[in-house]
């Protein structure tokens, strides 16, 4: 469990509801017989998002909440250590810690090479232009800019095993998703963009990343199905939750709900993971790190066929942990 934080903030950096937007309304005649486009009319309702109803995984991180944390550094180090960070990234310069202010990622399954990734930013896009031109020429190429419904988007330059495109929907946000996915993107973003266009309309970014105070990540899963079979006692559905601690300054609180098919689901899962606990807090090389305290103290309970974990750990506990994850990969 204390792994935690540094993995929700790799697997949403790895990774890589509404309807479609109004159409704009039919050219009128102008007053010298040309034809003028009118106006797209204002949105209405509640914000487009990019988390889809098939959506089953949303994964939020707030990246300024880790830059301005002790543990910067360390979860840095951790990110970039990972070979497909270093493949989707290449030659661009662009490091997620320093650069980047927030992260949602958007799945159909817990693992699914068909997600939507949105990136909050303080680069601009003079700066992401020079990523992807860098990364092109690295690869022998040149990055093709095309428009799409007024949004620039460019094929990521990256050898994943997924194509992936890239759309600049805003000055400090931009959209990673599928060719398949591009449409959907582009009419969100249209949605958004006309809304800060309205004058009266407060100024308007992704739903699913307006994040409440002192949260640094969370995920969501529902339906996890066969895609959790890796996992010991998979549920059926999880939240997990990484914020800071509002009554210890310097600790990192961690929540897991799990629900589970029914009560005695539940109480086998309890069980297993009381066992793992103690286990684990007793042996020698978790002593020796001093990670023994957060899992002795883990509290391990819920009723019915929830299974509800909490922990607690200092930013030092967290920054040893990194440390021996680091030393994993090595």
């Amino acid at each position: 469990m204390s792994t935690t934080r540094a993995l929700l903030v790799s697997a949403a950096l790895l990774a890589a509801c509404g309807g479609e937007a109004s159409e704009a309304a039919a050219p009128s005649a102008s007053a010298g017989g040309e034809a003028e486009a009118a106006p797209a009319p204002r949105p209405t309702g509640p914000p487009e998002s990019y988390v889809a109803p098939d959506h089953r995984v949303v994964v939020r991180i707030d990246m300024e909440a880790v830059r301005g944390s002790a543990l910067a550094t360390d979860i840095g180090s951790l990110v970039r250590s990972y070979p497909m960070w270093r493949t989707l990234l290449g030659a661009s310069g662009i490091d997620p810690v320093r650069d980047f202010d927030a992260v949602l990622v958007a799945a159909p399954a817990v693992i699914a090479d068909q997600s939507v990734i949105v990136i909050r930013h303080h680069l601009g896009n003079a700066r992401i232009r020079e990523a992807v031109l860098a990364m092109s020429v690295d690869r022998g190429a040149r990055p093709e800019w095309r428009e799409v419904e007024g949004f620039s988007v460019v094929d990521w330059p990256a050898e994943t095993e997924i194509p992936r495109v890239v759309v600049l929907t805003a000055e400090n946000e931009l959209v990673v998703t599928t060719p398949d996915g591009l449409d959907r993107v582009v009419a969100v973003a249209r949605d958004h963009t006309a809304r800060r266009e309205t004058p009266s309309e407060p100024v308007t970014i992704e739903p699913a990343l307006q994040l409440e105070d002192g949260l640094i990540a969370n995920i969501v899963a529902d339906e996890v199905g066969e895609s959790g079979q890796r996992m010991r006692y998979p549920p059926e559905a999880f939240q997990v939750t990484v914020r800071q601690d509002g009554e210890q300054e310097g600790r990192v609180v961690l929540t897991a709900i799990g629900t589970y098919a029914d009560d005695a689901a539940a109480d086998e899962a309890r069980r297993y993971y009381t066992g793992q606990r103690d286990f684990y807090a007793g042996q020698m090389m978790v002593r020796m790190v001093a990670l023994d305290r957060p899992l002795r103290e883990a509290v391990i309970a819920g009723e019915g066929n929830v299974v509800d974990v909490r922990a607690s750990f200092t930013e030092e506990e967290i920054q040893r942990a990194l440390a021996i994850v680091a030393l994993g990969q090595m």
